[in-house]
């Protein structure tokens, strides 16, 4: 049985170099929330998302990798950001 600490710790460290993200996936690495994640992807500060399905909206981590980098923020300090804010 798994313990509450296991279930817990199943966020990864790092978003994967490729494939798709959702929001949930993201917003850890990110110094922002859900609201503007949306917001900027609609103005263009943001990648576009990827509608998959008609309830399913994702990212390009290829193209959120290449947004973090040109920003100047490392996964770590966005993640440890979130951490200190909960």
């Amino acid at each position: 049985m798994a313990t509450k600490a296991q279930a817990i710790d199943t966020q990864p460290l790092t978003i994967p170099l490729t494939g798709y993200s959702r929001a949930s996936q993201l917003l850890p690495f990110l110094p922002f929330g859900k609201t503007t994640l949306f917001k900027w992807s609609g103005d263009g500060r943001f990648p576009s998302p990827v509608k998959l399905s008609s309830t399913i909206t994702c990212w390009k981590n290829e193209d959120v990798h290449a947004w973090i980098k040109r920003q100047g923020i490392s996964q770590q300090a966005a993640n440890d950001s979130q951490v200190k804010g909960a």
